[in-house]
């Protein structure tokens, strides 16, 4: 068996592996595989070769891995608390932070809420929720229908 072939082996395990696990774990040597084979076809020392693999298997993965998590989503799973986020709501009991009060309901369930910018928020104001920790809402007030 000559380099070439052996390359093209690395690559095609690595590809059948990513096929099987779709975790972005090892598409990266598939890449190393098929550069490492070309310039074995091309008659570069094994070393070199090898080099070759490691070099761009390495640049594949530290460029493009963060680039296909995010547009690909892998490991992210939404929840429904997710949905409340942008959500406009009407405030239940006023929200001032250092009195430690703030209410709002959505469908059955009671959760607290929080100014994000620290301002005190009357009862009945429109809120937009802005994140979500634990049971709390981080709101702020919605301006003009924004």
């Amino acid at each position: 068996m000559n380099y070439t072939t052996f390359w093209v082996i690395v690559a095609a395990v690595a590809l059948i592996v990513e096929i099987i696990s779709l975790g972005l774990t090892s598409i990266w040597f598939t890449g190393g595989g098929i550069a490492a084979a070309l310039a074995a076809y091309f008659g570069a020392a094994l070393w070199l070769q090898v080099v070759i693999f490691i070099v761009v298997s390495t640049v594949l993965l530290l460029i493009m891995r963060p680039l296909a998590k995010k547009y690909l989503a892998i490991g992210q799973e939404k929840t429904n608390t997710d949905s409340l986020i942008g959500r406009t709501e009407k405030i239940l009991v006023t929200v001032d932070n250092n009195a430690g009060t703030g209410k709002i309901k959505l469908g059955d369930v009671d959760w607290r809420a929080v100014s994000v910018d620290g301002s005190i928020i009357p009862e009945g104001t429109l809120v937009v929720i802005e994140k979500l920790e634990g049971t709390k809402l981080y709101v702020r007030r919605e301006i003009d229908g924004v």
